[in-house]
């Protein structure tokens, strides 16, 4: 694992403790979140017996390697040394936050023919895939509603990830259709014409989507409590396959789809993923500098 910012390695080590064949065996932190000897501490509660100084000395003694980085400006960076070497990695949410990275996370993977997966846990929550073997009985899709909580990026991506999670890659353009307090809604069009409507920093807690279609509405409420195993399962079964379970260019459009999202808010247009430039950024150094304050 690589850096300890955030909470998700302390609560997914327990999780890959309880599964069969995959064991923990060393950690990096590059600092900046946690106080200095953190990483040691954390290790001795974890059982973990190696604190690597460098990600580059990690590299030989694993199979493959997690980056939680906060930053996510720092992911393509902290992956790069797995990449190269062949070394599966997942890349904790939010991927990347701009669509250079976004390019160069394909190219490398492109290049060096590693497996590269991550993002958002959300896409493999039970109820989500529930939706999803539901799909031939739905029929025709009307309409799809969805929300999540908190921030627009950092945790907005679970929600963006949730939809492509059901519907799977392929939106056109996202549309700002407007705001209540801290909610802002948006209506992601599909190649197909299907509308989806989203909304960051909803009111109410769970994760939420519905489905209108020719044959009933299909929702879900998500309980989340079992998502971080569905991921990292997601990610052995991977590792030991060799064959991701969805594309990598699949996987980043929920990271095209917030941008776009930004860009539709900030000038009250239609943004077209198409038209996306390297500009448009979530400015992961600006996100790490707050949450650091939080954490400390």
């Amino acid at each position: 694992m690589v850096d300890l910012c955030t909470s998700h390695p302390g609560a997914w080590i327990p999780v890959i403790k309880q599964m069969d064949g995959a064991e923990v065996v060393a950690l990096h932190d590059s600092g900046g979140i946690r106080p200095e000897g953190y990483a040691e501490q954390f290790a001795a509660e974890h059982g973990i017996g190696t604190v690597t100084p460098t990600i580059e000395e990690m590299v030989p003694l694993v199979d493959a390697a997690i980056v939680h980085s906060a930053n996510w400006d720092l992911h393509i960076p902290h992956a790069l040394p797995f990449i190269e070497a062949g070394v599966p990695v997942l890349i904790d949410k939010p991927m990347v936050g701009n669509l250079h990275d976004l390019n160069e996370l394909q190219r490398l993977q492109a290049k060096h023919k590693t497996l590269i997966m991550g993002g958002s846990s959300v896409r493999y929550a039970a109820e989500v895939q529930e939706l999803l073997a539901l799909r031939d009985d739905m029929g025709e899709l009307g309409v799809v509603w969805c929300h999540g909580r908190n921030d627009f990026f950092n945790y907005g991506i679970h929600t963006v990830e949730m939809f492509q999670g059901l519907l799977g890659a392929g939106v056109r353009a996202v549309e700002h259709v407007g705001a209540h307090g801290t909610m802002d809604v948006f209506r992601a069009d599909y190649a197909d014409g299907l509308p989806v409507f989203f909304a960051l920093g909803a009111i109410a807690s769970p994760w939420f989507i519905s489905v209108t279609a020719k044959n009933g509405v299909f929702e879900r409420v998500l309980s989340a409590k079992d998502n971080y195993r569905r991921l990292i399962e997601a990610f052995l079964g991977a590792v030991r396959s060799g064959e991701p379970p969805i594309a990598l260019a699949d996987n980043l459009e929920a990271i095209k789809v917030s941008l776009a999202a930004k860009v539709s808010r900030r000038d009250g247009t239609i943004c077209y993923l198409e038209d996306l430039t390297n500009d448009e950024r979530f400015d992961g150094f600006a996100f790490a500098e707050e949450y650091a304050k939080l954490r400390q």
